[in-house]
């Protein structure tokens, strides 16, 4: 039985230049030029010795922009510290896209596009009834995988 219940997370980033051949006919891929590094990072949270402080919901977004994050979740939830989303695959038959916003009137929303993108977010106690999760359009809905953990 267990004890105690992490998440062990990583992102990394590397920004990329192309550059074209002489003959125009080939490209190459580096790393870009005025910046020459890549970041990332890991690490790992403790989520205390209760199973429900971790959890994990398979979602598939709707384009209804009032749904809260409550909603996708299955129930309200609080004292969330980390939340990652990502489009595991296309719920219809455009590109999908995901929009999480706290509210109608956020002006600086967090968004989503294409299968494979992924946000990861470490609030700081967040009650999920505040945040609203969809897609801009009937054809854009996303089947999406999120991770969320309550940390201790």
């Amino acid at each position: 039985m267990a004890t105690t219940f992490k998440i062990n997370y990583s992102a990394s980033a590397t920004p990329i230049e192309e550059i074209q051949a002489t003959d125009t006919s080939n490209t190459a891929r580096i790393v870009h030029s005025s910046i020459d590094k890549s970041i990332g990072g890991s690490k790992e949270i403790s989520c205390a010795s209760t199973a429900t402080n971790v959890a994990y919901v398979d979602y598939t977004t709707t384009a209804t922009d009032t749904t809260t994050l409550s909603t996708a979740l299955g129930g309200a939830k609080t004292g969330i510290d980390f939340l990652m989303i990502k489009i595991r695959e296309a719920g219809s038959s455009g590109t999908p896209d995901v929009t999480l916003r706290l509210g109608t009137g956020d002006t600086s929303p967090h968004k989503l596009s294409g299968v494979g993108d992924v946000m990861l977010l470490r609030p700081s106690a967040w009650a999920s009834a505040d945040f609203e999760i969809f897609s801009s359009g009937a054809t854009t809905v996303a089947k999406v995988d999120i991770l969320y953990g309550m940390e201790s």
